[in-house]
C-alpha cells in the first residue's frame, strides 16, 4: 500500500513532526509512505521547505519596512504572511529596488489569488470592510492603478496580495506565491497523490467554518483530483461524517474524543491515534 502523508501543525507538533508521527504509524504496518509536511507560513513553512530544499534560506518579516530590508538580503524565500497589509500611503512609499532572480515572496494562501484594483480588487474589498465612501475608494483605486503602471506590473493575481504588497514584490523582480503552493510544487504533490492509494493530511482543528484550513483543503483537492480517498487526522474534530463527505473527505479522526474539553495534544497521543487509523487503512 502506498500512502501520502502531508500534515499541517497538530497540537504542539509542527507540520514536519506531525507528518513524521503519522507516517511512522503507516510504515509500521508495512505501507510505503511519502512524507511531505505542508504549511502556509511561519516556522512550519521553514520546516516544510527544509524537506524538499535543505539549502534554501528562509527569512520572515513582521512589517513592510522589514520586508524591504530582508528582500535586499537576497533570501530564497521571504515570508510576509505575518505582515499586516499596509495602507496605500505606506505601500507607495516602499522603495522598489531590483533583486536577484529566484527570490519568492510568500503570502497567505487566500491572498495569492487577488488583484489590486477594480470592483473585486483587494483595495475595494478593504474599502467595503472599513466602510470607506465610494469616492475615497475610487480615488485609492486610481492612484494604485497609476503606481502599477509605473512599476510595469499588470494588475492580476497576485498583485493584490496584502493590499498591494504582492505588486511591490513583483515590481522588485521577485516571484509571489503562497506557502502552500510552494510546498505543492516543491514536493510535486499532484504526482505523489496520483501514485498513492491513500492521502492522509492533518490539522489542529477540523471545524465547520474552515474544515481544517487551507492545507487540508488543498490536500483534499489533490486527493479528489487523483480519485484517491482522503483521511484527516486532527487534534479536534467538529465536523459530521456527512459534512466531511461533502467536502471530499472520506474520514476524520481526532485525538480529543467528542465532548472532551481542551487537552494537550502530545506526540504520544497523536502516535496512538495514528496507529489506530493505520490499522484500519492498510492491507
Amino acid at each position: 500500500m502506498r500512502v501520502l502523508v502531508s500534515c499541517d501543525r497538530i497540537g504542539r507538533l509542527g507540520p514536519a513532526g506531525a507528518s513524521d508521527v503519522v507516517a511512522g504509524a503507516f510504515a509500521e504496518r508495512g505501507a510505503l509512505v511519502a512524507v511531505a509536511p505542508v504549511s502556509g507560513g511561519g516556522d512550519g513553512f521553514t520546516e516544510a521547505v527544509a524537506r524538499f530544499s535543505p539549502s534554501a534560506r528562509v527569512l520572515a518579516a513582521e512589517n513592510p519596512r522589514q520586508a524591504c530590508d530582508m528582500l535586499a538580503e537576497g533570501p530564497d524565500y521571504l515570508d510576509v504572511t505575518a505582515v499586516t497589509a499596509p495602507g496605500l500611503e505606506e505601500l507607495l512609499a516602499l522603495p522598489v529596488t531590483p533583486v536577484r532572480t529566484g527570490i519568492t515572496v510568500v503570502v497567505p494562501h487566500r491572498e495569492a489569488g487577488r488583484a489590486l484594483t477594480g470592483l473585486t480588487g483587494s483595495l475595494a474589498e478593504r474599502g467595503r470592510e472599513t466602510g470607506a465612501g465610494i469616492a475615497a475608494t475610487l480615488a485609492e483605486d486610481s492612484r494604485a492603478a497609476a503606481w502599477l503602471e509605473r512599476l510595469g506590473v499588470t494588475d492580476r493575481a497576485p498583485t493584490g496580495a496584502l493590499c498591494g504588497l504582492g505588486a511591490w514584490a513583483l515590481g522588485c523582480g521577485a516571484r509571489v506565491a503562497s506557502g502552500i503552493g510552494i510546498c505543492v510544487d516543491g514536493y510535486r504533490l499532484s504526482a505523489l497523490a496520483a501514485k498513492a492509494d491513500l492521502v492522509v493530511t492533518g490539522t489542529d482543528v477540523l471545524d465547520l467554518h474552515r474544515r481544517g484550513g487551507d492545507v487540508v483543503a488543498e490536500l483534499t483537492r489533490l486527493g479528489v483530483e487523483a480519485l484517491r480517498p482522503v483521511v484527516v487526522v486532527a487534534g479536534r474534530n467538529f465536523v459530521s461524517s456527512r459534512e466531511l463527505r461533502l467536502a471530499g473527505i472520506e474520514e476524520a479522526h481526532a485525538v480529543a474524543p467528542p465532548g472532551v474539553g481542551e487537552i494537550d495534544i502530545t506526540t504520544e497521543r497523536l502516535e496512538a491515534l495514528a496507529r489506530r487509523v493505520a490499522g484500519t487503512w492498510t492491507w
